[in-house]
């Protein structure tokens, strides 16, 4: 049996670097500043533009802060004693009351309640304003009520993003919903009810939020603080929960006989410097490859070659690496992707053009983006509509084989893969570019094995660039969960491979793909395996039973 040497990997392929450098540009969710809150049982937060307002839900007391400084400036005894969700509009505060369900029109010039109707339910504890609409998020029906601010009468209605949601602001253009349990702010498209985007809430417990000069706010009835957030500005995306581990890729092809196997080819996909993920160390393979290149998406391989693998007998390929991988979250404002023209021709040619799996020019697939699409102009919302539409027409299901999207689509079922190649093909119709990455996954425990692998899409949006969508994860019940698929991904993946489909080296696959001949007739079984270990665990294994290995280069 063949020992397993770490041999040297050379060439600047894989110092090839994909990712921007460090940015000290705050990313969205950082906590800008933040102050003690004037009282101890805070509830509901508001802006007028001015000032902020903070309820106290025990001692039923309303308090006016400077909003940079958090000093008081006024005080009043809230309009009813059980004071729970607060919103500002035309120069008066909406009060709620989730014991009642009644909801009270403050003046703070006045001191008086102007005007109080009824809610659409009894635990109305979020409101927001915004256009002469005011909405209440009601929590024993689970919906967002928009209503006419002065007698409550309802204009439609759409389910929370999760039943836990309690509080809400509205932005002017964008709903802004926190959830307690989960600890997350959602922002909301306030006609439809999709969930845009997931913001970590900066404490354990929020209990109210507001919209103020550009800014998320948010008090925290844990922590008793009111935090002012960022939501935009130079980083489009966050990084958190970062992993380091030592992953090892490995592949195997088992002759069972009673032939022989010739000529046997293998190409492995090489890991690369993403923003989500850094390489700690250099590349370690059980055999030297015969080279090392790029395909035509960019996508370095490791090729191996293997003149014959005997009855009998096994043929293993590996590599191993110690990576850093975090999860990322794109917080992306659809007003802010721009049009179809913006996005860059090269990469317009090359990430829309047709490929055998995905068959754009197909009737079904027109049929469908035409009927899905519309007249959309929009990057973002030309990939919602379509994510939308895998997601309600597939459920999961592993059957064997990657068929192309149409009769996916038709069939209704799908695995990982066909849920991508069925999101890109629709995507490329619809004229914007589309791609896919492909991952080893940790399954479970921080230590483990990964024998299915995963792969998702990404879509190119100006002002972004390519952003993560898993609608195979986004298949959900919960529009918080849903949004969970678009542009985001957990830290359980070591990216592999980044392809536009039908790579030279890789075909239709990821990770790797392996050829050969046989001499007769021949069993052959090939293996794939994905061993996950903690850093720590392996380099305290490793300095115990070393006895000490060749350099490699750094990745």
């Amino acid at each position: 049996m063949k020992s397993l040497i770490t041999h040297v990997v050379t060439g600047a392929l894989l110092l090839t670097s994909f990712a921007l450098g460090p940015s000290a540009a705050a990313a969205p969710g950082d906590v800008k500043t933040s102050f003690a809150a004037p009282c101890k049982y805070p509830a509901g937060l508001a802006s007028d533009g001015k000032h902020l307002y903070v309820l106290d839900w025990r001692e039923a007391q309303l308090f006016e802060l400077a909003p940079t400084s958090g000093q008081v400036t006024r005080k009043w005894d809230a309009p009813t004693l059980k004071p729970h969700g607060l919103a500002c509009g035309d120069g008066k505060l909406f009060i709620s009351d989730d014991h009642s369900g009644r909801i009270f029109v403050f003046d703070p010039e006045t001191g008086i309640v102007d005007n109080t109707f009824e809610a659409p339910g009894s635990r109305a504890t979020g409101l927001g304003y915004a256009d002469g609409k005011l909405f209440i998020l009601e929590r024993k029906s689970g919906q967002v009520y928009q209503v006419l601010p002065e007698d409550g009468t309802i204009l439609g209605y759409f389910a929370v993003p999760d039943k836990d949601c309690t509080c809400m602001a509205h932005d002017g253009r964008y709903l802004w919903i926190a959830n307690r349990i989960k600890n997350e702010l959602y922002m909301v498209d306030s006609e439809s009810g999709l969930v845009l985007g997931i913001l970590d809430a900066p404490g354990p417990h929020a209990a109210g939020v507001a919209w103020h000069d550009g800014r998320l706010c948010s008090v925290d009835f844990q922590t008793r603080k009111v935090y002012q957030l960022v939501v935009q500005d130079e980083q489009m995306y966050r990084l958190s929960e970062p992993r380091e581990a030592r992953v090892e890729y490995l592949w195997a092809l088992n002759n069972y006989g009673p032939g022989e196997v010739r000529d046997l080819s293998v190409n492995i996909a090489i890991p690369m410097k993403l923003p989500n993920q850094k390489l700690l160390s250099n590349l370690s393979f059980s055999t030297k490859p015969a080279r090392i290149a790029e395909d035509q998406w960019g996508q370095p391989c490791a090729a191996f070659a293997f003149d014959t693998v005997p009855a009998g007998s096994k043929q293993v390929v590996s590599y191993s690496v110690h990576a850093r991988v975090s999860a990322i979250r794109y917080l992306i404002l659809p007003d802010k992707t721009g049009t179809l023209d913006d996005i860059p021709a090269d990469i317009r040619a090359a990430y829309t053009a047709d490929g055998s799996r995905y068959r754009i020019d197909s009737p079904y697939i027109q049929t469908t983006v035409k009927q899905v699409v519309g007249d959309e102009q929009n990057p973002y919302w030309i990939a919602r509509k379509i994510y939308n539409h895998i997601i309600g027409r597939l459920h999961y299901e592993m059957i064997g084989g990657w068929d192309v999207p149409e009769v996916v689509l038709e069939r209704g079922s799908g695995s990982c893969s066909e849920y991508t190649f069925a999101f890109i093909a629709l995507c490329r119709a619809a004229g914007l570019p589309a791609r896919y990455q492909g991952s080893v996954v940790v399954r479970g425990d921080d230590a483990s094995v990964d024998e299915a692998f995963h792969r998702w899409a990404q879509i190119y949006l100006p002002n972004y660039g390519w952003v993560p969508v898993d609608a195979n994860r986004g298949d959900k019940q919960s529009p918080a969960d849903q949004a969970r698929g678009f542009g985001e991904l957990s830290n359980n993946f070591l990216i592999t491979t980044q392809s536009g489909g039908g790579s030279e080296y890789l075909a239709w696959g990821y990770n790797s793909v392996a050829h050969y001949k046989a001499s007769g007739y021949c069993n052959v079984v090939e293996e794939n395996f994905g061993f996950w270990e903690p850093l720590e665990a392996n380099k305290a294994a490793t300095d115990a039973t070393s006895s000490g290995t060749m350099g490699v280069c750094q990745p």
